[in-house]
């Protein structure tokens, strides 16, 4: 019989931690205060296991239940979402680029940065229109072959870290398959931004651009998400926004700490 090396075994895990986690998450998605039997529906847990579940992070204060039932997250998940924005340095410098960038353009804005292989959004700031992007978060990675905040960035890496992303975002795909994303990032590159016309949620477009650290290699994006209904009326000053962004949002990377102060209005 083969041998198995440690390395090679198994993780692992605690169903019970699993599914306060599932149960905690599906809590923070739900569009509306979803119910109990909702979220063990979604989860596919029965209702008893719910109920210890929902127990357990009630008393935690990481879910709050209403009068009428309904549940919410609690003021103990701050703590979690304080650590998350703590490792962002980047977002932090960053916010007041992308306020006056939402400001201007009343739609969602937000900076994106590589970590570990991933391009996670690292601040955010939401657009005040009554119809407008919403369901992004700090923290939330995924698809960066198809997100224009990620096409910006995955565009101007060297081409083994390039093709390391994309290994993990795709890992199934052809030789042909990765071929046409690599040729889809160069037309980025001569652009100097990116679009993702719907291809990644249906109704949405998104236009981004790369901005810099002092060495001149690519620090993150900038980026504008829009409705897809008002998108083409917009499309050409939003570019516009979204490159002088960039620009300043350059500046500012490409400074010492200290110095911020004298860039920010």
């Amino acid at each position: 019989m083969k041998q198995v090396a440690d390395n090679e075994k198994a993780t692992t895990t605690l169903q019970t931690v699993e599914r306060a986690l599932a149960f905690l998450e599906a809590v923070a998605q739900a569009r509306r205060p979803p119910r109990l039997k909702e979220v063990a529906q979604a989860l596919s847990i029965n209702v008893t296991t719910s109920y210890h579940l929902l127990n357990t992070l009630q008393l935690a204060g990481y879910v709050t239940r209403d009068s009428d039932g309904t549940l919410r997250i609690g003021s103990r998940a701050a703590i979690l979402y304080q650590g998350l924005v703590r490792n962002f340095a980047l977002g932090r410098e960053l916010m007041p680029v992308i306020a006056e960038l939402s400001a201007s353009t009343g739609e969602t804005t937000y900076i994106a940065a590589l970590n570990h292989e991933k391009v996670i959004i690292q601040a955010l700031v939401e657009g005040d229109q009554a119809v407008r992007v919403t369901g992004l978060y700090v923290g939330f990675s995924g698809s960066e072959h198809i997100r224009a905040s990620g096409k910006a960035i995955l565009a101007q890496l060297p081409d083994d870290e390039r093709n390391a992303v994309l290994g993990q975002c795709v890992p199934g795909a052809s030789a042909g398959e990765l071929d046409g994303f690599i040729s889809e990032l160069n037309k980025v590159r001569e652009l100097g931004w990116a679009l993702d016309d719907g291809s990644f949620q249906e109704g949405v477009c998104c236009i981004a651009a790369p901005f810099y650290r002092s060495g001149g290699s690519v620090a993150g994006s900038v980026a504008v998400s829009v409705p897809a209904a008002r998108f083409a009326a917009a499309r050409e000053s939003i570019t516009d926004a979204v490159l002088r962004s960039a620009e300043r949002a350059s500046q500012i990377a490409g400074h010492a700490p200290g110095q911020l102060e004298a860039l920010l209005p």
